[in-house]
């Protein structure tokens, strides 16, 4: 019995490989998929099991193993020995069959693949966006004397209310009824109460054929507390041989990107100087989409798409044919850009600058099907910002995405190596910025409007989206479709609440449209930027965790907890009071505190309205 978590209208990859791989170890294989999945996608499974069945629910329920077995019972006639696993697991990884062949010789009523000591997930961080799981089993084989028994239908209605812990506490209700139960894993090997999460390692090398999921799905900070390093754990993978594409594109699915980005190290700090064969990104179809809002700063720009393989196409969109005249006279000068060929496009002018530009000015380009590889960049205003500032953010863009010829072909060599790979751009920029911690601006309104408008079921962070601030990035363009497909229209750049909301989302669900079709996503620095980045960034953090004691796991919990403080004052003060020590009382005063700050803030509008009129009559003085 194989459940798929659901309801996903696809099937992973990796579910299809491990079934395959698990055929010919099994006389029957029932799946258990979610009734969204698409007619196509049903075909792939029936080509490696003998039946699809629906759960009763849109999500996987520990009780889907229960009708299951009850169903195939009718249809085909009990089992001898039943296996309960499901998506929750890469592999395998090494010999199946040696495992089973193990364990057939262990006198038991059941037996689990590695057992889980602590009876329990992973502590869960719901208000951080990590909830308890309720996923499939990883691998617990029930024999006749474990089927047969009252016990296990007990269990299947006791423990519905706690379904996430089921699989851990199956053990027990068996054991309480007089049965036994064997590991092919046990804890006590591994010097750990959770070795699937925390000694994946050891795991491999003692010849477990599996690598769990969870481990890649929990708060990042948990993980951190425990030095549990994805990137090791995907590097092993790769190492025995398993096909790495298929974890990616799971887990681009299957966990917030920044998450994702977080636990599987996908930070790549890439030299100046070309470690590979060009030969290998030669074959690359380049397009370079470039946006022209005025000419301060574009000989920046040109500086670095100098650094592209010569041979790409350059197309470049502006707001007036003036300015596009005078754009491709001077592009046409340049006779070291190198590009194949020059298109200059006049786009409506609007709010939605370089991203109406792209999505709407440039849809034919994107979807045509002609290139593997688009670069967005752009030259845009930046008023509101200072010159030093204006210079780092623009100089952090164009050196971490193109900052010499050699970088630039290290780049493409990962579109290469991972077909799956749909994104790649800086980190979020944090030098001259406020960003962190309030990277959605407020957004999340419009955010779930357009993820639900597109189909997008990819989990969002809840502080702050993996996104290409500042607007640039290079990507596969059949990442961008889901975002491209829509006939988005100059004009519904203007609509919203707030000034280019459009384009604001856009930028930051990008990675999650591409996620959502299983393309995965890096972030990229030259060697310079991460040592100007992680010195700073740890720097900050150094003064933030001053004054709350414990691992910054416990400092997140007790700030989340406290709530924001916004600027300070004794009233957010108290209120932050309330909500750790009387967290009941601040509940009830929520609504005086709200209308209290829109007072405040109605107050500080008309002072600034005042002041302005103030200024305005002194100056015509």
């Amino acid at each position: 019995m194989y459940a798929v978590e659901g309801p996903r209208a696809v099937v992973d990859d990796h579910v299809i490989h491990a079934l395959s791989a698990l055929r010919p170890l099994m006389d029957d294989i029932v799946v258990i998929a979610p009734e969204a999945l698409e007619v196509a996608e049903r075909q792939r499974l029936r080509a490696v099991c003998d039946a699809v069945v629906e759960p009763a629910a849109t999500v996987f329920q520990p009780t889907d193993y229960r009708d299951a077995i009850r169903r195939r019972a009718d249809e085909a006639g009990r089992a001898a020995e039943v296996v309960l696993s499901g998506d929750s697991w890469f592999g395998p990884v090494s010999d199946f069959s040696a495992v089973i062949d193990r364990m057939a010789e262990v006198p038991c009523a059941a037996w689990q693949l590695v057992e889980n000591a602590h009876k329990h997930q992973p502590e869960s961080f719901p208000g951080e966006g990590f909830p308890l799981l309720t996923a499939p089993w990883v691998w617990t084989v029930l024999r006749n004397e474990a089927l047969d028994s009252g016990a296990l239908e007990e269990f299947w209605t006791s423990h519905a209310e706690r379904p996430h812990d089921a699989e851990y506490a199956l053990p027990d209700a068996l054991r309480e009824a007089g049965l036994e139960v064997a590991f092919a894993f046990p804890a006590s090997a591994f010097r750990s109460g959770d070795p699937l999460v925390f000694s994946t390692h050891a795991l491999l090398s003692a010849g477990c054929p599996v690598v769990g999921k969870a481990q890649f799905r929990l708060f990042p900070p948990y993980l951190d507390q425990h030095a549990v390093i994805g990137r090791e754990t995907l590097a092993r993978l790769e190492e025995r041989g398993f096909p790495i594409r298929y974890v990616r594109q799971s887990l681009a699915r299957s966990v917030p990107p920044k998450a994702l980005n977080t636990n599987a190290g996908m930070l790549d700090v890439l030299p100046l100087r070309q470690r590979t064969d060009t030969a290998e990104t030669s074959s690359l179809a380049i397009v370079v989409i470039l946006h022209v809002s005025e000419f301060v700063g574009l000989q920046e720009v040109l500086e670095a798409i100098r650094n592209v393989p010569a041979g790409y196409d350059l197309l470049v969109t502006t707001g007036d044919g003036m300015t596009a005249a005078q754009v491709q006279t001077r592009l046409e000068e340049c006779d070291d850009l190198g590009f194949g060929s020059l298109e200059v496009r006049v786009v409506p002018p609007g709010p939605g600058r370089d991203m109406s530009d792209f999505f709407v000015g440039c849809r034919d380009v994107l979807l045509n099907g002609g290139h593997d590889i688009v670069i967005k960049l752009h030259n845009r205003p930046s008023p509101r910002k200072t010159l030093n500032l204006r210079r780092y953010s623009r100089r952090y863009q164009l050196d971490n995405l193109l900052g010499s010829r050699g970088y630039v072909v290290n780049l493409l060599q990962m579109f290469v190596r991972e077909p799956g790979l749909g994104l790649v751009f800086p980190p979020m920029v944090h030098i001259g910025f406020g960003t962190m911690g309030r990277g959605w601006a407020g957004l999340e309104g419009p955010t779930k409007r357009l993820l639900d408008k597109l189909g997008i079921r990819v989990p969002v962070d809840a502080v702050s989206p993996l996104a290409p601030y500042g607007g640039m990035w290079v990507a596969r363009p059949d990442a961008l479709r889901r975002m491209v497909e829509p006939r988005w229209r100059h004009a519904d750049y203007r609509r919203g609440k707030r000034d280019r909301e459009l384009a604001h989302v856009q930028e930051r669900t990008v990675v999650l449209a591409a996620a959502e079709d299983g393309f995965h996503t890096r972030t990229v620095l030259t060697p310079e930027h991460a040592s100007i980045s992680h010195t700073a960034l740890q720097f900050k953090t150094d003064q933030v965790s001053m004054s709350v004691r414990g691992y910054p796991i416990d400092q997140i919990r007790f700030l989340h907890g406290a709530g924001g403080m916004g600027f300070g004052g004794p009233v957010a003060l108290f209120r932050m009071y309330l909500r750790l020590n009387h967290f009941g009382v601040a509940r009830r005063l929520l609504p005086v505190y709200y209308a209290a700050r829109r007072g405040y803030g109605v107050v500080s509008r008309v002072r600034r309205v005042v002041s302005r009129g103030l200024r305005r009559g002194e100056d015509s003085e």
